[in-house]
């Protein structure tokens, strides 16, 4: 059974040297897909990329990072300066019933709408940036409007045996965990949709330092193998002669500290050489090699639209 691989360069936009690293993996044959941030420094610098290339694009919807990308003075959404609430603020505001909905959807509408006229078209999938897409509260509505722009993809952050892999460090391992099972509660609102995801997905674990090519090895496999035990047990996908998993990535250059980004610069990832150590191991010929040996082709989005 034929496998594919999509790899995806997320946090496209966020500054020049973001874009540098992720175009140098995307020439080196290492992703085929980035999803883009609307509301950086160098957003504009990405669109520029995406129409001289091939690369597949995306959006990585945000609300929790920067400057909203709509225009309403949102009450709820933000902090009084116009600023998101963070990864965990938002969250928290959004479990204590804190944040009014409509200003959600108006923002999801603003991004998708701010994304065609940047490209010209929808994007051909939207995720999540910080995985916020599967929020309860936000997920019904991120899924009604891309049913209504008519986008068919989506990223299933569920990434199996997480508890297995000892590298993880524990400081990420409640919210992984919490990210999973959102994830899983939101297979079915998708479904009602017509939004489609990969078979399988990898990445929560092998993030930065926590890459390497015998632990990308591991998750890859693993993640195929459960989508193909899954396959050959339901008959609507038997007739398939493929799998499909994505894989979760984030190379680039360190941006400074008081720079690019959302306006005032970087956190302590986007700083760091965790990003270049990403590129290096997924353009290496050991992974190249793996990939041959396994069956496994390295493609974009656009193969789930088959």
């Amino acid at each position: 059974m034929k496998r594919y691989l999509i790899i995806t360069g997320d946090d496209f936009g966020f500054s020049s040297e973001r874009n540098k690293g992720i175009m140098e993996a995307f020439n080196k044959g290492a992703i085929k897909s980035a999803s883009l941030l609307l509301n950086c420094t160098g957003t504009d610098d990405a669109v520029s990329l995406f129409k001289s290339s091939d690369l597949c694009p995306g959006l990585h919807l945000n609300l929790t990072e920067g400057k909203p990308v709509g225009t309403t003075q949102y009450q709820t959404l933000v902090t009084p300066d116009n600023i998101f609430k963070g990864k965990f603020g938002l969250r928290k505001d959004l479990e204590a019933g804190l944040v009014d909905l409509n200003e959600v959807q108006q923002e999801i509408e603003a991004q998708i709408q701010r994304y065609k006229e940047l490209l010209g078209e929808a994007p051909v999938y939207v995720d999540g940036h910080q995985h916020i897409h599967i929020e309860p509260g936000v997920v019904d509505i991120f899924a009604e409007a891309l049913n209504c722009h008519n986008i068919q993809l989506t990223r299933y952050p569920v990434e199996i045996n997480l508890a297995k892999k000892p590298w993880v460090n524990p400081q990420y391992t409640s919210l992984f965990f919490s990210v999973i099972g959102k994830a899983e509660r939101a297979a079915p609102i998708f479904e009602k949709c017509n939004i489609k995801t990969s078979d399988s997905f990898a990445g929560l674990s092998t993030m930065g330092a926590d890459m390497t090519a015998d632990r990308l090895k591991h998750v890859i496999l693993e993640a195929f193998v459960d989508a193909e035990t899954r396959m050959a047990i339901q008959p609507e996908k038997q007739q398939r002669d493929h799998t499909t998993c994505e894989l979760m990535t984030h190379p680039g250059y360190p941006t400074g500290r008081d720079n690019g980004g959302f306006s005032w610069g970087s956190d302590d990832f986007g700083c760091s050489t965790d990003r270049i150590h990403e590129i290096q191991v997924l353009s290496s010929a050991d992974m190249m090699n793996f990939y041959k040996e396994n069956n496994i082709e390295v493609v974009s989005h656009r193969i789930l639209l088959k």
